[in-house]
């Protein structure tokens, strides 16, 4: 018993003087020559006379997915069965023969106690959200459009009347339905339009070179000819424009160029937002608004084009002083930006946010 409460003290003790360091391996992905593939608009494109692919890697882990603009006045048919995401030459399927199923329930509920103890319990819910597709169909693209981008802020209580008791009889009756949603194999795609096929990620594990610093002090970095590159993936994609017409073949083949891990106080730096969206682009409706915020907000902004890369996030937790900390920063869904922790004031504002017509 002893020696237990002897290793708690001194795994506390540890704990209480070691630090966390955070650190990012970033991948660089080339397409393959000869792979009419190149670097624009925030992305990764291929184009030819029917279609345009377009790739945005830039997630945790890598993402595969890409956006395939029909260029034609003719509907497109992309066949699943027949396209692949192909990693160091093993295929991974597009159509799985899979279906989806969702449901929903109407529950009416009725209590019976003696217990004569009744309180209310008053709440407020509220949120806001938005989801959006970039303007493929149309480009060009922007770097500041990704193609699908999702914000959401909500705060939720409960509203109404309970009962205290120690006795109490729950009857429930309601009605339930559901909904089979059967996979597609063929992708429809009508004239001047774009669909987006989403399913695997590049790489999900940091790789380990000894000549690689693992916790570099600010960076450290290794580079690959195509010939030796560890990790080479493509996407074959299998389409055609009507019944008559010959199907078509697109492979866009990219190999990893560069690997780097990063100390990240050295991936990006954080710039003060110098004002915030009108009123009318937010939900803060009150006589109280202001063309500022209560508290000082930042954009992080990276230190390199992330058109043609990936990432993956590590950390380690250790007494070593192994790079100068910097100033922690906080995401905060509230302003879609950054802080550094905030006070009374952000509170108030948070408050009046949730309830805009708030005297």
């Amino acid at each position: 018993m002893r020696k237990i409460f002897v290793l708690c003290i001194a795994a506390m003790m540890f704990v209480s003087c070691a630090q966390v360091y955070k650190y990012v391996q970033v991948f660089d992905a080339q397409p393959s020559a000869n792979s009419n593939i190149r670097t624009e608009r925030g992305g990764m494109l291929y184009e030819d006379d029917q279609c345009i692919l377009f790739y945005s890697f830039w997630a945790d882990g890598g993402d595969a997915s890409f956006a395939i603009f029909n260029k034609t006045d003719k509907v497109m048919y992309v066949d699943l069965s027949k396209s692949f995401f192909i990693r160091n030459g093993i295929a991974n399927d597009y159509y799985k023969d899979r279906a989806w199923s969702t449901s929903s329930s109407n529950l009416v509920g009725v209590q019976a106690s003696s217990s004569e103890t009744l309180f209310r319990n008053s709440t407020l819910t509220t949120g806001v959200g938005a989801t959006y597709l970039g303007n493929l169909g149309s480009l060009p693209l922007t770097s500041a459009d990704p193609i699908l981008t999702s914000v959401n802020s909500q705060a939720t209580d409960t509203y109404g009347m309970l009962r205290s008791t120690a006795y109490a009889n729950v009857y429930a009756t309601g009605t339930s339905s559901s909904l089979a949603v059967k996979e597609q194999k063929i992708l429809a795609i009508p004239p001047h339009a774009s669909k987006i096929v989403a399913e695997y990620a590049i790489n999900t594990s940091i790789w380990l070179y000894c000549d690689l610093a693992r916790f570099p002090k600010e960076e450290a970095s290794i580079t690959f000819e195509e010939s030796e590159s560890p990790l080479r993936f493509s996407n074959y994609i299998t389409y055609r424009l009507s019944d008559t017409e010959t199907e078509r073949v697109v492979e866009n083949d990219f190999y990893i160029s560069k690997v780097t891990n990063y100390a990240q106080p050295s991936v990006y730096k954080f710039v003060e937002r110098k004002s915030k969206p009108c009123q009318n682009m937010t939900t803060d409706l009150s006589e109280k608004y202001d063309d500022k915020y209560p508290v000082k907000v930042y954009d992080k902004v990276y230190t390199f084009d992330r058109s043609n890369r990936f990432y993956l996030e590590y950390k380690i937790t250790t007494k070593r002083k192994l790079y100068k900390g910097g100033q922690e920063f906080y995401y905060d869904p509230l302003y879609d930006g950054y802080t550094t922790g905030g006070g009374d004031e952000q509170s108030e504002y948070r408050k009046r946010l949730l309830d805009p017509f708030a005297k």
